[in-house]
């Protein structure tokens, strides 16, 4: 009989442990297939497959905190601690893990969205002012101009950013600029998404913060579910979480905000160099005034007819030129910042309303004349660092609500379970639509 029951609980462990290896294996090579598929869609990316080898690394190296559970559960049967070691070290595990899988999962929805945004606009590069004019003179005469109209603005407002950007530098219409663009974006969403160790910092800082707030510092992390406790303390974290996570889109969007009005300031430049029948910068003495009230349309358009008049440069000549710009500016970054390389409206940002008219050695270096033009931003330094946190703190508020927040959700009803999505929601929209407008914006 024995012999018998133990035959048949040897049976029933050995396939668990199939099933479950099977489960395994299977989970294993989905998350392989997944991270192959990454690198080769990244491929012509190097800075997003060196984020994603290194994202790919820390959770490899999360992955090896288990070892301490494990160590934890050898102390807890020698009866060394009366505590319940073993699960103390399971539940942080847990979070780091889900807090590293949380931010992978952000940068790669970022990075997605970023390449579709990219791509869309990589075709206005090819084309001249004139064939955009063009296009936005087809577009008006058709019915649907009132649905397409702020795509054209868009592309309209990057290209005139695009012709004050090579009238600064003094280079050729050869040049792309959407391509240094993406360039400028990729090595911003490397340096953003790549935390390091400061990112347990921040969880540490909000686990305390948070379990604080909810006066939990000394209660039951955990509770075993269906019990009357854990509606109030659905409640209690619930309520603390939606006030973390408003606040949290809230900042994002006011920086949007901030950082839509400085590219707009950008762009309405761009619009008053656009609209001098030379390519000699507006006067300062009302030429820019009188040409405040026109629209970015006059502006293409008045840009198409000044652009047609230039003298078209040769392609050995023109690569030359490009060539000694990046020469010069080669020469004159060494006093930057290395993360200020990568934005070159940044020069001059050391006060939030610094002009960019004072004289630099990188503007002598280069020899050419930058208009006045006020930015209502901090320094890109302080921008980055902003952006940053945000993402970091963003991309942690997932793990806080799968582990801390969730499990204690009572979805019993439509009410209750609206509420638990009304939580997160606002990470999602941070993470959807703000991050990589942001990041854009401060990439331009």
């Amino acid at each position: 009989m024995s012999a018998a029951v133990g035959v048949a609980v040897t049976a029933a462990t050995t396939s668990s442990v199939g099933l479950l290896l099977v489960l395994a294996v299977g989970f294993a090579g989905v998350l392989e297939a997944l991270v192959l598929w990454l690198l080769r869609s990244l491929a012509q990316s190097p800075k997003y497959v060196a984020l994603v080898h290194k994202l790919t690394r820390q959770l490899a190296v999360v992955g090896l905190v288990y070892l301490l559970v494990k160590c934890a559960v050898l102390t807890e049967r020698r009866q060394l601690r009366k505590e319940f070691i073993h699960d103390a070290f399971d539940a942080a595990n847990m979070l780091l893990l889900v807090a590293s899988l949380s931010m992978a999962v952000q940068a790669i929805v970022v990075i997605v969205l970023l390449r579709v945004a990219t791509t869309e606009m990589d075709g206005l590069g090819l084309l001249w002012s004139f064939e955009v004019v063009d296009e936005i003179q087809l577009a008006k005469s058709r019915p649907t101009w009132l649905f397409v109209r702020n795509w054209h603005a868009t592309r309209v407002k990057l290209k005139l950013v695009d012709a004050f950007f090579r009238h600064v530098y003094g280079l050729p219409p050869m040049f792309g600029f959407a391509k240094h663009v993406r360039g400028i974006q990729e090595q911003l969403t490397f340096e953003l998404f790549d935390m390091g160790f400061g990112a347990w910092v921040v969880l540490l800082a909000l686990f305390y913060t948070f379990f604080s707030i909810t006066g939990e510092l000394e209660a039951a992390y955990d509770l075993p579910p269906k019990q009357t406790t854990t509606i109030p303390l659905f409640s209690s974290r619930g309520r603390v979480f939606v006030c973390f996570s408003s606040s949290l889109m809230a900042l994002a969007t006011v920086f949007y905000i901030v950082m839509t009005w400085s590219y707009s300031r950008l762009v309405h430049h761009a619009k008053l160099h656009a609209l001098v029948p030379s390519m000699d910068p507006p006067s300062q003495e009302g030429d820019g005034e009188k040409k405040t009230s026109s629209s970015i349309w006059d502006a293409i358009a008045s840009f198409a007819t000044k652009e047609g008049t230039v003298t078209q440069l040769g392609p050995l000549e023109a690569l030359s030129r490009m060539q000694a710009v990046g020469e010069r500016l080669e020469a004159s970054l060494p006093t930057i910042s290395p993360h200020d390389r990568t934005s070159h409206w940044a020069w001059r940002d050391e006060h939030p309303l610094t002009p960019l008219c004072r004289q630099t050695s990188l503007e002598q270096n280069v020899s050419t004349q930058i208009d006045c033009i006020s930015l209502p931003i901090i320094s890109y330094q302080s921008c980055r660092v902003l952006l940053q946190v945000i993402l970091l703190v963003n991309g942690l508020g997932y793990a806080y609500f799968a582990t801390t927040v969730l499990p204690f959700a009572p979805l019993d009803t439509i009410e209750e379970t609206v509420q638990s999505i009304a939580a997160i929601l606002p990470l999602v929209l941070v993470t959807v639509v703000l991050a990589p407008r942001l990041i854009r914006s401060l990439a331009l």
